[in-house]
């Protein structure tokens, strides 16, 4: 959310002196959240309350005056940083050690719980593109973690489904994988937990209305 939004008459946003303010502020928020606890463990301390990252910030400042809803805002974009974020921790960690990055980690958890897929079911779930799985499939075929055949009714149609070696490698992974999901969520309490995830699933559920096609668009007229 930057200068597209700006307008004629309008408060430009924050000059350099007030980013470098902010820049700071981010800076001492951070060094506070990574104070070493009093016992001398070494650990970061919880913090007491979260902390609008600095790009929340400027967010804000930029948009100041646009009459923009802050609350959707924060929370749209905060949903969005924590998913790469995630990705990209899980990809240095659990799944480093599998040589499996995020998108070839969700097609073998798909096909571990739903069992067999047609490929255009297999893109819907793994929320990846129609290419991009191709290239995936590809390189799962070949450490020999998936197989593909083609459907007997409807040759134009392929069916993916684990192989036993594929079976073995997520069944063994997702347990450390759950461990470090449950590590980056352990300044939660579970009220918290509940609420979080009560909420996603809301937004998600309203995108796929949003999203469903008009009624009666498929019924030819």
């Amino acid at each position: 959310m930057t200068g597209r939004y700006r307008t004629a008459n309008k408060d430009p946003g924050p000059g350099p002196q007030e980013f470098l303010h902010l820049a700071k502020a981010g800076q001492r928020t951070t060094r506070k959240a990574g104070k070493s606890r009093p016992d001398g463990a070494g650990k970061a301390a919880p913090p007491a309350r979260s902390r609008k990252p600095l790009a929340e910030l400027l967010g804000e400042q930029r948009v100041a005056g646009l009459h923009i809803d802050l609350r959707s805002m924060a929370l749209v974009s905060n949903i969005h940083r924590a998913a790469g974020i995630i990705r990209d921790h899980f990809e240095r960690s659990v799944l480093e050690d599998a040589d499996l990055h995020w998108s070839a980690f969700v097609t073998l958890w798909c096909l571990w719980i739903y069992g067999e897929l047609e490929t255009r079911r297999l893109t819907a779930e793994a929320g990846i593109a129609k290419s991009t799985l191709s290239s995936i499939l590809n390189m799962l075929e070949e450490r020999k973690l998936v197989r593909r055949r083609t459907n007997e009714l409807e040759r134009r149609l392929v069916i993916v489904n684990l192989t036993a070696a594929g079976a073995e490698l997520i069944s063994g992974l997702f347990p450390k994988f759950n461990a470090e999901e449950t590590r980056i969520v352990t300044r939660l309490s579970a009220k918290q937990m509940k609420a979080a995830t009560d909420a996603i699933r809301v937004i998600l559920a309203t995108i796929a209305d949003l999203d469903a096609p008009p009624e009666g668009a498929d019924d030819g007229g």
